[in-house]
């Protein structure tokens, strides 16, 4: 008898499962998003390197550098999935088109403030 309301008693709880918040939080390189300072911190390099290392090279690199990963960050801080969220809605524009359905429901407009006669 004691045995079955110890079963019942566990069963209910609703079940719990711990998740480890690394699996859940995105994944952030100096506050923005990694692969998108990665790509911004080749482009330097590449600019850098690539014409000439001079004092003008090197100032516009530092420029792009810094305006650039603050502009990743703020983006970052809006949705850290930014991204992903963009080639998904890139890649399914077509099942997804930005137009109204021809036939649909008319709305259901309730009254804010009820009407007396």
């Amino acid at each position: 008898m004691e045995e079955r309301t110890l079963r019942s008693a566990r069963l209910d709880r609703p079940r719990g499962i711990p998740v480890h918040r690394a699996l859940t939080r995105p994944v952030l390189l100096a506050g923005a998003d990694r692969e998108l300072a990665l790509a911004n911190g080749v482009v330097v390099a590449a600019l850098l390197f690539g014409i000439g290392l001079s004092w003008y090279t090197a100032g516009v690199s530092a420029a792009l550098l810094v305006v650039g990963h603050w502009g990743l960050v703020l983006l970052a801080k809006h949705d850290p999935d930014l991204r992903r969220v963009y080639v998904r809605h890139v890649s399914l524009g077509a099942y997804y088109p930005a137009a109204p359905r021809e036939r649909r429901r008319a709305p259901v407009v309730h009254p804010s403030v009820t009407v007396s006669e």
